[in-house]
């Protein structure tokens, strides 16, 4: 499972030319899930996502409060894109993303986790499949890359 993490002051994201959701301060999250992946894995970033330290502390220091700490918001997109693999020849081979509905099922349960601790209100995604278009103001700017197969 991999996740790009971008701390933003707002997110929103578009489909069929509607806004489907926004938010303000927070993360905006890129989710792949690949073929190999489980609901262990899924816990694992969820806590990974909601226990870093990414923001600044009430004197303007960062790297001090989580998201839980600044009752920040989370805009969750799934993306299969980033189980590319990009070694051999010009066109990216997607054979490690997971099928639709597998991951799916997978990406929902992740959200969930997400929700039970920040509040439903708090996390919001976007459609599932869809050609979506997705806007941000990323802050910092801090973008972090979390992947359950690094071994660090």
């Amino acid at each position: 499972m991999r996740v790009v993490l971008q701390k933003v002051s707002q997110a929103s994201v578009v489909v069929d030319a509607q806004t489907v959701s926004s938010i303000k301060h927070g993360y905006m999250l890129l989710v792949g899930i690949s073929t190999q992946d489980t609901l262990e894995e899924a816990e694992k970033l969820s806590r990974k996502v909601l226990s870093l330290r990414i923001f600044d502390d009430d004197t303007g220091y960062g790297w001090k409060k989580s998201i839980k700490d600044v009752n920040g918001q989370i805009l969750s997109i799934s993306q299969f894109t980033l189980m590319a693999r990009t070694k051999k020849g010009s066109k990216p081979d997607f054979h490690m993303a997971q099928k639709g509905p597998l991951a799916k099922e997978l990406y929902d349960k992740f959200l969930r986790m997400l929700q039970q601790e920040l509040g439903a209100e708090n996390v919001k995604d976007g459609v599932f499949g869809a050609m979506m278009s997705c806007s941000l103001t990323n802050e910092g700017p801090v973008t972090i890359i979390l992947d359950t197969d690094d071994p660090k």
